[in-house]
């Protein structure tokens, strides 16, 4: 069998997060701005699975944000997924963009459920999604849609 190309990871990882939003009843775009728009707002979705890292030394999950010729990201969400195996669910960072700047890459080292260094306070906060829906929602004139939690 051959190796899943980060491409294709990136596409499991975004018909992933476009099901899991659809379920709870949300509308899902895989076309636009971003690699998704959920009910109007675009969505950023990188994907990484378990590898070496910094000359073969370290092991984790190094999302590349920005590559060179490219643009930065634009939408105000990012959902970084963590596949350390691809028949299981993927463990989920939901960071919004403004705090992530202009860095080129995110690592998070070692097994994502105990990683507990400058990006774990976005383990699972998939309330921040939430929010900013509410936001989108009242901006355009229409009852928001409410997310509570959304366990992977």
């Amino acid at each position: 069998m051959t190796q899943i190309t980060h491409t294709e990871l990136g596409a499991i990882g975004e018909v992933y997060v476009a099901h899991l939003l659809s379920t709870v009843g949300l509308q899902v775009q895989r076309e636009g701005p971003a690699d998704l728009v959920v009910n109007g707002l675009p969505i950023e979705v990188k994907t990484a699975r378990l590898s070496f890292y910094r000359n073969n030394r370290r092991r984790g999950y190094q999302f590349c944000l920005k590559r060179s010729g490219k643009t930065s990201i634009k939408a105000p969400l990012v959902i970084l997924l963590c596949y350390w195996d691809i028949t299981s669910d993927p463990v989920a960072f939901i960071i919004p963009a403004d705090l992530i700047g202009q860095r080129q890459k995110i690592v998070i080292p070692g097994p994502p459920w105990s990683y507990s260094g400058k990006w774990s306070i976005w383990y699972q906060k998939w309330e921040i999604l939430a929010s900013l829906l509410k936001e989108e929602m009242s901006t355009l004139g229409h009852q928001a849609v409410a997310i509570q939690s959304i366990d992977s």
